[in-house]
């Protein structure tokens, strides 16, 4: 998958795009890692009480010019998109994942359109 200007995140009526006033260290302020690639990657578990290795996971990646990034719900193994949005038992999931989307335009990594 592609580094894009715009995201969805599967389910999700909100279509979210990355600040173009993003500053790089705003990304390490909350909590992004650069990996080997040049890859800024932050992953949030959804479900807190697994720990983030048996969780379902809020993974963002911004490329290193920060002009594109990619957002996503995966399952706890990663490989795997979910729909939070479609089962009515999931409602602290999709709780907290808008706690991390509010947080991440308060700080002036994405905007929502």
């Amino acid at each position: 998958m592609a580094f894009t200007k715009t995201v969805t995140i599967l389910g999700d009526k909100n279509i979210y795009q990355i600040n173009p006033t993003l500053k790089k260290y705003a990304l390490t302020d909350i909590g992004f890692v650069k990996n080997n690639a040049g890859t800024y990657v932050m992953q949030r578990a959804l479900e807190p009480a697994k720990g983030l290795e048996q969780s379902i996971k809020f993974k963002v990646a911004i490329n290193e010019t920060t002009d594109g990034f990619k957002m996503k719900v995966v399952n706890a193994s990663g490989n795997t998109n979910i729909n939070i949005f479609k089962a009515s038992d999931q409602t602290e999931l999709v709780e907290l994942l808008r706690y991390y989307l509010d947080e991440l335009v308060s700080r002036n990594i994405i905007t929502i359109n």
